[in-house]
């Protein structure tokens, strides 16, 4: 019995160690490609539509990185699991914004307004407050965070619709463009969005079903980190054809 008790003891140390190595580098390598996109914008400077897309897309790299790293510094999901899924929330919904501002816009120049941006930082502040309000009340009650996740599930609904909506309306008119390779930034943009909407939704609702489990956040902490890079180096491929 107590070699028993031992090697569970060991079982979890060993998760525990491993989950913290994850946020920390995944954290890392979000932080490293906002770092080589900043770097490179200077050549965007005229460019006010793409040059915000990707001051977006660094800001949303490195709110992925920092949370990865207050995870790992609190281990919130050991000792205080809705405060972890409040924390996981609140940067996927500054990762919801910052699609919305920053992609929408490449489709249509027109569509980032001041409504919108007080809309969207109004439900970020009504979202913020009932995560964090839930997380602090029961902490152990993952099915009251689940009902709090409704707002995040609502506004990401909301920007999915808008950006396939403007898409559809678009696609055809930017195929008969000659400018560009526009083919392929069609072909990048669907992509893209198809794994942001994918990843964003479903990790949240991942986190939602599971707020103890190690194991999915780790596999969903590989896989955003893969799907970062991918997205990091096609928008910075695109740059490229509009320089």
């Amino acid at each position: 019995m107590l070699n028993f008790v031992a090697k569970i003891s060991t079982d979890q140390k060993m998760e525990q160690a491993i989950y913290i190595v994850t946020l920390i580098l995944t954290g890392l390598i979000n932080l490293a490609m906002g770092g080589i996109l900043l770097v490179g914008n200077k050549a965007y400077r005229q460019q006010t539509v793409y040059l915000r897309a990707r001051l977006l897309t660094i800001l949303w790299l490195v709110a992925f990185g920092l949370g990865y790293f207050i995870q790992a510094i609190f281990l919130w999901r050991y000792t205080w699991p809705t405060a972890a899924s409040a924390l996981t929330v609140s940067f996927f919904h500054i990762g919801a914004i910052c699609f919305n501002w920053g992609y929408i816009p490449l489709l249509n120049p027109n569509y980032l307004t001041k409504g919108v941006v007080i809309r969207d930082l109004l439900i970020y502040v009504v979202g913020l407050i009932t995560y964090w309000t839930v997380a602090m009340l029961w902490h152990h009650a993952p099915t009251y965070v689940c009902l709090a996740f409704c707002i995040f599930f609502a506004y990401a609904a909301w920007s999915v619709f808008t950006f396939y909506r403007t898409y559809n309306r678009v696609s055809l008119r930017m195929i008969r463009m000659t400018s560009g390779n526009v083919m392929q930034f069609i072909r990048w943009m669907q992509v893209c969005c198809d794994c942001i909407v994918l990843f964003g939704i479903g990790s949240v609702a991942i986190t939602a079903i599971f707020p103890n489990d190690i194991i999915p956040f780790l596999l969903l902490l590989t896989s955003g980190a893969g799907m970062f890079m991918y997205i990091a180096y096609s928008i910075s491929n695109y740059g490229k054809y509009l320089s």
